[in-house]
């Protein structure tokens, strides 16, 4: 059967769904998808009348709401048993979810979210949220002092959901210190995390030993805000201005104009396409893009294109990130590559590439590269169709292209890493 995951990168209330899967063996779907177009679409309010992701598209239709679809998924297979051997444990296991969505998501999202930039930052909000989060964990650490799993002796979804909703904080706000209170908790957390169906979707968890950063220019709030605030001078009476005495109106005649209005201009050519005409380059971008989606074998297709390859016509480049001491959370830099491709629709007919994220996911520990194959001899037209790509440094490959250069060129467009010596942590390709 055929199942389609539609939700923005990173988004936790997705893991259960995807991690579900990965226990019952179902194939899942996930194709890009931007929140703020992709969601506002007619088709897609369709599926989601409140354009909430994620949504699932199932054989029988679609379905919204993140339970809703975990408790699908964990149901299309009874022998795994996800939600547990009894109907008491079915009934446990839909408990533990509604604790989740209710006592953990919401105080961790209010935590964690200023720290991702995603809301304002409010002092007294955070504090309390902090607080009630600590009040769920103390629930959940009595539970487990003498249990494995939350609901009977394997893993179901209601052990899902709850490290889903806690996989975040735990990565980027609740410190050492703050998680030291709950050790069953932690003991659970950590068994569950490092387990293959885990792991294949929120990928090595690192804890975090020091609550991230206030991102730059975050709003004070709460008490400090309100303690902050200064009082206003009382404001001066108005001086009453003597009141002028009303003039008639004038009404002025136009001169009435004795042409039509004149046709509007002819949309001017693309630069790419005029340079097709005036340059003929016998490389065949959609050849090309042919050859690398339908290839068994990415090492003969990068053979086929040097075949094909015109150095005159086309000119490859790399592009380097700016600014990734500032990147720190995965998803948020996955985000950012999907915008850039997203931004380049424009020029898609001429150019070819992929946008890539290696190193480790820390602060000043990611790297965003790309390669592109653009038409021409200059990178300008990207920059000006696109105003992220100015904040790359671009240098242009090097013709004829050496063999060091062509293992580089494989490594960036068709293998899943080492890149440049790290780990590769996503690759968009643009075609």
């Amino acid at each position: 059967m055929s199942y389609t995951l539609y939700t923005d990168a990173g988004n936790f209330r997705a893991f259960k769904i995807l991690i579900a899967a990965e226990y019952n063996n179902v194939e899942i779907n996930v194709p890009e998808f931007a929140v703020g177009t992709d969601n506002l679409t007619p088709a897609f309010l369709k599926k989601s009348p409140l354009a909430r992701v994620p949504v699932l598209d199932t054989p029988q239709g679609s379905l919204f709401e993140s339970n809703a679809i975990a408790r699908y998924v964990a149901r299309l297979r009874n022998d795994t048993e996800l939600f547990g051997q009894t109907f008491f444990d079915s009934a446990s296991v839909d408990t533990w979810i509604d604790f989740a969505a209710h006592d953990i998501e919401l105080p961790a999202t209010l935590w964690y979210y200023p720290y991702l930039g995603i809301a304002p930052f409010n002092a007294a909000l955070t504090n309390k949220a902090k607080g009630d989060l600590a009040k769920s964990l103390a629930i959940l650490e009595a539970h487990l002092a003498d249990k494995t799993y939350v609901v009977g002796h394997k893993v179901t979804l209601a052990d899902i959901a709850l490290v889903s909703a806690l996989v975040y904080p735990f990565k980027f706000v609740a410190e050492a210190s703050y998680r030291a209170a709950f050790p069953n908790v932690m003991r659970w957390f950590n068994t569950l995390v490092n387990q293959p169906q885990f792991e294949a979707v929120i990928g090595k968890v690192v804890l975090c030993e020091k609550e991230l950063p206030l991102p730059a220019g975050a709003a004070a709030g709460g008490a400090d805000k309100a303690a902050a605030k200064k009082e206003k001078a009382p404001k001066a009476p108005k001086e009453e201005k003597p009141k002028e005495e009303k003039k008639p109106k004038v009404k002025e005649v136009e001169p009435e104009e004795d042409f039509e209005d004149a046709p509007p201009a002819p949309k001017a050519e693309h630069p790419f396409k005029l340079l097709d005409k005036s340059a003929p380059t016998p490389f065949s971008m959609d050849a090309w893009k042919k050859v690398y989606s339908n290839c068994s074998d990415y090492h003969q297709a990068m053979n086929t294109f040097f075949e094909m390859y015109d150095s005159n016509g086309w000119s490859i480049w790399r592009g380097d990130y700016q600014y990734n001491d500032e990147l720190k959370v995965l998803f948020m830099t996955s985000n950012l590559i999907g915008g850039f491709i997203q931004r380049t629709e424009e020029i898609r007919k001429w150019l070819f590439g992929t946008c890539t994220i290696r190193g480790k996911e820390e602060l000043g520990g990611m790297k965003v590269t790309h390669y592109f194959l653009i038409r021409g001899d200059s990178i300008q037209p990207l920059i000006e169709c696109n105003d992220d790509a100015a904040c790359y440094n671009w240098t242009r490959v090097e013709t004829p292209v050496s063999e060091e250069t062509k293992k580089t060129l494989y490594d960036f467009w068709c293998s899943e890493g080492p890149l440049d010596g790290e780990a590769c942590l996503d690759s968009r390709v643009y075609k």
